[in-house]
């Protein structure tokens, strides 16, 4: 290898234009990669030993050399040469400087397209193993504050209009769900990671005697690629981490969203303590909520970056591509990204504080009792669409006489319709509505229980 010219130059008479070189380079992303592609180096030259392409004293220097250089690295001693495109590069130049004739030969039976497809995944196990880890975390805040809030009733919204009472335990399960569909999805972009490219070569495999199994082994992978055309141009694992954290981000706007509205003066449901408040450098009795607003508006990037990696893949023809290359900046960011809007979300919720009184006030508005009502009547055998009917006249009436439904005597109650009975005004209580809810998945406090013990559950199991 000529050390001052790219690794790919020796079937070219002239040195690459700089520009070329400038707007081709990676190194500045891919960096990120280094230390698996030491690792993958190792392992090669493990694959390479069991071959007999490399003798075992060979294949200690070259660990050791690896080792050191992740060690440097670490430390801020690793510096790119012009000549070092990309971190497949730098890793050999630092393998030959320090080991001569063994550095040259390790790049023996493999490319960087097996290489870097083996780099990503590796680094995408990495990533979804620590996405899980926050993921939980959030999983256990969430189940902490609806443990808190079993009887907390608020008002249940379509439409972000006044729907029935709900408690704010069962409404914040709700999001806890979504978030523990979001660590299913990780697990299974963690998993479909989980499979060794190198031994793929540049498409088509190597003359070598080299057993793709070695590396794989050395790794932790739990298999091989089976087609090694397919190995070198897969990125569906890329795709399924993009996919994962973008819905993850779109479950976290939303609950941000909802925490924008609570701590609002409109609503007031919710105030955050100063820790995790902002001011304004004008208006002096400003309270924002600025880390729910980021994280809502950090949803965008993650979705277009899923986007960006879908088209970019669509039509690329088989093998491998150098569009790839722009694979990394795109999952890198989204990765990164989703865990800092992760943490920012969980410590955002545990400095929730709720106005409990405010939140029973609106429950017991817009009439609210109204679907209660009509399923008594169905219970008394009215059929449901009469029942609708009946009372949607009545809250019609209601608002027209401006009387509240929970203000009315039983008299003034027949008033409106030999239809209802006194007990009939039992509805009007928010608190009774949450317990009459009992069924399956519902807001009553026994079935809140249920719930939040099933997502300490799932949070306890993605941290085993």
């Amino acid at each position: 290898m000529n050390e001052d010219k790219p690794l790919w130059s020796g079937r070219f008479r002239q040195r690459p234009a700089a520009d070329l070189m400038r707007l081709t380079t990676s190194i500045d992303i891919d960096i990120e990669l280094l230390p698996y592609d030491l690792a993958v180096t190792k392992a090669h030259a493990r694959a390479l030993e069991k071959a007999g392409l490399l003798d075992p004293e060979a294949v200690f220097a070259v660990a050791d050399a690896c080792d050191a250089i992740e060690t440097a690295w670490h430390a801020g001693e690793i510096a790119s040469a012009p000549e070092d495109e990309d971190v497949h590069s730098l890793v050999e130049r630092l393998l030959t400087e320090r080991l001569g004739e063994t550095g040259r030969r390790i790049h023996a039976g493999r490319s960087r397209n097996d290489l870097v497809a083996t780099d990503l995944r590796l680094w995408s196990i990495a990533a979804a193993d620590e996405l899980i880890v926050k993921l939980a975390a959030l999983l256990e805040g969430i189940a902490r504050a609806a443990d808190e809030h079993q009887d907390t009733v608020m008002p249940g919204y379509t439409h972000l209009q006044r729907a029935q009472p709900v408690s704010l335990g069962f409404h914040l399960c709700a999001h806890g769900f979504a978030f523990a569909r979001d660590a299913t999805r990780t697990q299974a972009a963690r998993a479909a990671a989980d499979v060794s490219p190198l031994g793929a070569g540049a498409l088509a495999g190597t003359t070598l005697p080299i057993d793709p199994s070695v590396a794989a082994s050395e790794l932790g992978f739990s298999g091989r690629f089976a087609n090694a055309m397919d190995a070198v141009s897969d990125r569906d694992f890329v795709c399924d981490l993009a996919y994962a954290t973008a819905l993850c981000c779109v479950h976290l706007s939303r609950l941000a969203e909802e925490i924008v509205l609570w701590t609002s003066s409109e609503f007031g449901f919710a105030r955050l303590d100063d820790a995790w408040s902002t001011g304004s450098s004008m208006m002096p009795q400003k309270r924002n909520p600025d880390m729910a607003e980021l994280i809502r508006g950090r949803a965008a990037p993650a979705v277009g970056e899923l986007t960006a990696l879908l088209t970019l893949l669509k039509g690329l023809p088989l093998a491998y591509d150098r569009d790839l290359q722009e694979d990394k900046a795109l999952i890198f960011g989204t990765v990164d990204r989703t865990l800092g809007c992760l943490e920012g979300m969980t410590g955002l919720l545990s400095s929730l504080t709720f106005d409990t009184a405010r939140l029973a006030g609106a429950a017991a508005g817009g009439a609210s009792w109204a679907t209660d009502l009509a399923e008594r009547l169905v219970a008394r055998g009215v059929p449901f669409r009469e029942a609708h009917e009946i009372v949607g006249d009545l809250v019609a009436r209601l608002e027209q006489d401006e009387e509240s439904f929970a203000d009315l005597t039983p008299d003034q109650l027949n008033a409106y319709g030999t239809v209802f009975e006194a007990a009939d005004l039992e509805v009007a209580s928010p608190t009774r509505s949450l317990e009459s809810r009992a069924n399956p998945g519902g807001t009553a406090p026994a079935r809140v229980t249920e719930q939040v013990a099933s997502l300490r559950e799932i949070a306890s199991g993605l941290q085993s």
